[in-house]
Formats: structure tokens, C-alpha cells, sequence
């Protein structure tokens, strides 16, 4: 009897084990099965946040970046925004400073169009005055873009330049569509004004855009720093320059009606600028009537005028609308020079 007993023992120490090894292996399972859930919980959640934070919808529905909303809320011409800056590639994994670059790059190649546009539109002045005018916007927007990727300082500390490039490029647009406006010819002004309506509108959001970088650099006490993509500029050196009193004595070009200088003309002197120097050059014109207009030119930097009197060297022209000449291009002394970059100082000269 007692070795019955025994295999009876065994057997359900036997059963007991195979029944704990069950429980162990179930409680295994399970433990794996609520681990991978709480891991697919995870997941999920994180990407739904992270949706939840790059994701939001337009007016008409249109999934969009919040970056992308954000740059773009801030502008006169939000479709436009929407359509161009919200196409850029990964648009959802840009910063608003990177699609503060992308605006200023579409907004070049537009300007560009609608310069090969008027090239192509006919030979008059009004459609010159266009593009030189378009040609200096580019230019100020071509600054834009280099200063915005300049690696050794960052975007929000150029904020006050850009805004003044953007701003010079907008007004040259401006004075473009009043040019036209001049010419007396509806043909003209339509033509313009088409041509013009993409550039106008990413420029005016390229400058809200900045705008508004700009406040959001102000609130955190960032300092601007000035800086030229192609030239530093200190803006004290031509005050000092002008207060000096040897300017006629160190001129590099003499103009004189007499002969009695390298040049007889303004003009011609201008002729011998270097061009986009950072050396300044100093033109003297001598006492007498200069009938001439003055045009100096957007490559020639720092230039400094000197005559010997306000009632002594006189420029006198007489380009006017009437005759067909677009108003900003009438003035005595006109120049296409961009204020921050290079420096045109007339003195002691009506």
C-alpha cells in the first residue's frame, strides 16, 4: 500500500509542475502580449502628436505645415503663399527661416521672368526704364538670398538689411508699374502690371515674412549685425569723409569746363570708376555750368562728388515726362546705388 501511496505522490507532483509551468508560460505571454501593446500604444501616440503638431488644414482643406501656416497667415497674399511657399520640397520638415529662403528664391525667379518679359516686349523707354529698374530689383533680392545663407551669422541678426533690400526691390516694382502708368499707353500699363502681379506679390510676402521674424528676434533681445554679401561698410567713414576739408586736394578726378582737369564732363569722370570697388574715389568739379545728366551707375561704389560751392558747380539738365523720359529717370544727379552697400555723396554741388 504505502508504494501506491508513493506513485500517487509522484504523479500529482508531476501534474503540479506541468500545471505551474503552464501559469508561468500563460503569465509570460500575457506580460509579452500588454508589453508589445503598451509598445504599439507608443508608437502610435507618438506619431499621432507628432502629426498633430507638423499638420494643420487651410481654408480649403489643404493638409499644410504648421511652419507653413504660420509664414504664411503673416501675409497680404495668402493663396499665393499657400501655393508657392507650401509646394517647397518637405515643406512639413522646414523651419520658417528655411521657407523664408525658399519664398525669396521663387520670388527671384518671378522677377526674372517678368525681366525677360519686358527684354522681349519692345524697344521704347518706358519698357527700358522697366528693366533696369527690374534688374535692380533683382539685384536687391539677390543680396536677400545670399545674406539669408550666409553660414557665419544667423537670419534673425540681418533682419533689419533684408527688410531694406526687400523693401528697395518692392519700390522698384512700384516705380515700374508708375512708369508705365506715365507712358500714357493702356496697352503698356496692362502688359505691365501682368507681368509684374507674381513678382509683386512674393515680394510683398517675403517682406511680411521677414517682418514677422524679425518681432519674434526682437522679443528675444537678438542684435542685428550689418553685413553686405559682397562688401563690409563702415557708415561712419563717409561722415568723416564730408567733414573733411582737403576732399578737392586728395580727389582722384578733376573735372573742369576749362580743360584744365582730366575730364570736362561729369560723365566722363564717372567713366573711371572702378567697378564695385570698396576703395573710395573722389571726383572734384571745378566752378562752372555743367549742362548734363548725371547717371551714376549701380557698380559704381563710393563715390564722392566735391565742388566748390553751391552756387559754384552746377549740374543743369532738363529730361522731363513730357518728352518721354519716366520721371525717376529726369533727376539731375539720379543713381541706381543701394544704401547699406555703397555710398554716392555729392558736395558743395547744385
Amino acid at each position: 500500500m504505502s508504494s501506491s501511496y508513493g506513485k500517487v505522490d509522484e504523479r500529482e507532483h508531476v501534474l503540479e509542475a506541468r500545471r505551474n509551468s503552464r501559469k508561468r508560460i500563460t503569465i509570460i505571454v500575457v506580460s509579452l502580449l500588454v508589453l508589445v501593446g503598451i509598445v504599439i500604444g507608443a508608437v502610435f501616440g507618438t506619431m499621432s502628436n507628432k502629426k498633430s503638431t507638423t499638420v494643420e488644414t487651410s481654408d480649403n482643406g489643404d493638409s499644410i505645415s504648421v511652419s507653413v501656416k504660420a509664414v504664411c497667415d503673416v501675409t497680404l497674399h495668402k493663396d499665393k503663399c499657400f501655393e508657392t511657399v507650401g509646394s517647397a520640397p518637405n515643406a512639413s520638415s522646414l523651419n520658417p527661416e528655411q521657407l523664408f529662403i525658399y519664398a525669396v528664391k521663387i520670388t527671384i525667379a518671378e522677377a526674372t521672368k517678368a525681366l525677360n518679359a519686358f527684354s522681349s516686349s519692345g524697344d521704347n523707354t518706358t519698357m527700358h526704364a522697366c528693366v533696369e529698374l527690374l534688374d535692380l530689383t533683382i539685384d536687391n533680392l539677390e543680396n536677400t538670398l545670399t545674406s539669408s545663407q550666409n553660414g557665419d551669422v544667423t537670419l534673425p541678426e540681418l533682419v533689419s538689411d533684408l527688410r531694406t533690400w526687400l523693401s528697395s526691390a518692392e519700390t522698384y516694382q512700384d516705380t515700374c508699374t508708375e512708369t508705365l502708368a506715365e507712358s500714357n499707353h493702356p496697352d503698356s500699363k496692362t502688359f505691365g502690371e501682368s507681368q509684374l502681379k507674381n513678382a509683386t506679390e512674393l515680394t510683398s510676402n517675403a517682406l511680411a515674412i521677414i517682418t514677422w521674424l524679425g518681432k519674434i528676434a526682437d522679443s528675444f533681445k537678438l542684435r542685428r549685425r550689418l553685413q553686405s554679401a559682397d562688401v563690409a561698410v563702415d557708415l561712419n567713414v563717409g561722415r568723416r569723409l564730408l567733414q573733411s576739408t582737403d576732399l578737392r586736394r586728395v580727389a582722384n578726378i578733376v573735372v573742369a569746363k576749362d580743360g584744365s582737369g582730366k575730364c570736362k564732363t561729369i560723365s566722363t569722370a564717372l567713366k573711371d570708376v572702378p567697378e564695385k570697388s570698396d576703395k573710395r574715389t573722389v571726383i572734384y568739379v571745378k566752378k562752372g555750368v555743367y549742362f548734363e545728366n548725371v547717371k551714376v551707375e549701380k557698380t559704381m561704389w563710393n563715390v564722392v562728388v566735391v565742388g566748390d560751392g553751391e552756387s559754384k558747380s552746377i549740374v543743369s539738365g532738363k529730361l522731363n515726362v513730357i518728352d518721354g523720359t519716366p520721371t525717376f529717370q529726369s533727376a539731375t544727379f539720379g543713381n541706381s546705388l543701394e544704401i547699406l552697400t555703397i555710398y554716392f555723396m555729392p558736395k558743395h554741388i547744385t
